[in-house]
């Protein structure tokens, strides 16, 4: 019998001013633990990596107004901000 793919849960992270209108789907569950390890690793580099394995599509912009092809592209304010909502909407995911 083949191995089926779990079907992962992920959360919308809506920014707030000054990035209003900014949107990402990321994944919430199925998180590789590489990540995790990244995310924890006090390195910013790491980090910013594991955030963008994180987003499945966004809507985010750079500097100049046009559509970033990485989130990493964006501003770095955006970033911090889709970070701190992501761990909020994650940690507020009903068990299933």
């Amino acid at each position: 019998m083949a191995a089926s793919k779990p079907d992962f849960r992920t959360v919308e992270v809506t920014l707030g001013a000054p990035f209003d209108g900014w949107k990402a789907t990321m994944k919430a569950e199925g998180v590789p633990a590489r990540v995790f390890i990244d995310l924890q690793s006090g390195n910013v580099e790491r980090a910013m990596h594991a955030v963008e394995k994180l987003v499945l599509s966004h809507n985010y912009l750079t500097d100049t107004g046009e559509n970033a092809e990485s989130v990493l592209d964006a501003p770095m304010d955006a970033l911090t901000a889709t970070i701190t909502k992501w761990s909020d909407a994650v940690a507020a995911l009903p068990p299933r």
